[in-house]
């Protein structure tokens, strides 16, 4: 990039599927917009390494991170106005003027619709993943759980760490020795 004209041929092989995209991250503009986007959602408070959902090669982010920056961009502007109403206004009263009307309702920001619905970027993933994000969703996500196989030679022991496993964790035993007797006895 830096260079006075050198040229170099690169070969790039892709042993998978997934398509290979290329970009410069000194003059991709949709990177560097992405980027500053991907900040302000993320936050101080978030690790710098975060899970996204995967996207489709030239792809933009999740519309919940988009939705997300232009309602944090609507909330500065509107706090900007309020800052320049308020300093007009004391202006106006230390010039003994009356105080300008204001044009404009700004409704503020509604802070538990922020606490409900969570990180976008956690919608995003439970988008993907297709987990519903109502109470409703998450409590049915909750009760579905993993299942744990046990598997190992004869007389291992592997019916006592499953039956403490279930103990422990207040979880169902299911044999399969049982099943196959249930089996044949329901023909």
């Amino acid at each position: 990039v830096d260079s006075d004209g050198a040229e170099a041929t690169v070969v790039v092989k892709n042993p998978c599927n997934f398509p290979i995209e290329f970009y410069s991250l000194d003059f991709d503009e949709q990177y560097l917009e992405e980027e500053k986007i991907l900040r302000m959602a993320v936050g101080s408070k978030h690790p710098q390494n975060f899970l996204m959902p995967p996207r489709a090669v030239g792809g933009t982010l999740p519309p919940e991170v988009l939705e997300d920056y232009q309602e944090q961009k609507t909330l500065e502007a509107q706090q900007a106005e309020l800052k320049a109403e308020a300093e007009a206004k004391v202006e106006a009263e230390a010039m003994g003027e009356a105080a300008p009307a204001s044009h404009t309702a700004v409704t503020p920001y509604p802070e538990p619709v922020v606490k409900v619905t969570g990180n976008p970027l956690s919608r995003a993933v439970m988008r993907h993943l297709g987990i519903e994000p109502s109470s409703q969703g998450l409590e049915a996500q909750q009760h579905r759980g993993i299942v744990v196989i046990i598997h190992g030679t004869p007389r291992a022991g592997k019916t006592e760490v499953a039956a403490a496993l279930c103990h422990y964790y207040g979880a169902a035993h299911l044999s399969i020795d049982t099943v196959v007797k249930e089996a044949i006895a329901d023909d």
